[in-house]
């Protein structure tokens, strides 16, 4: 299987999880950060810049799940914590890129390991 993209250094810890859809990719990592990736303006798609870091999980991102249309982000961490996170801009190739908890989830008792969007909700195996 050969590589046909890579993010160097991407995080200061482990990478625990990646999603992906059209030209950006997205990593979490067990420093809590998710990082926020576009493939570079020259159109090489193995290159790519940082858009942005979200900062809101206080432990482990242990999933990500994007929702159908590539437009809303789930993520789910180590504190039993679910964040549905949406845009708040326009989404431009070029520009930084700007994100909100639109809601959080509590309550769970163990670490969220995984999750996925479909149609009209959020499913997570605990």
């Amino acid at each position: 299987m050969a590589c046909i993209d890579s993010v160097c250094s991407a995080h200061s810890d482990a990478v625990n999880t990646v999603a992906s859809s059209g030209g950006t990719v997205y990593t979490g990592s067990t420093n809590g950060k998710i990082k926020v990736w576009r493939a570079s303006a020259s159109g090489d798609r193995r290159k790519r810049s940082l858009k942005t870091t979200l900062s809101k999980h206080d432990s482990s991102v242990n999933a990500l799940a994007l929702t159908p249309d590539g437009v809303g982000l789930a993520s789910g961490g180590s504190g039993g914590v679910i964040l549905d996170w949406e845009r708040r801009d326009d989404g431009g190739d070029d520009e930084e890129m700007d994100f909100f908890v639109a809601c959080c989830l509590k309550g769970y008792k163990g670490a969220v390991l995984s999750l996925v969007c479909v149609s009209d909700g959020l499913v997570t195996d605990l």
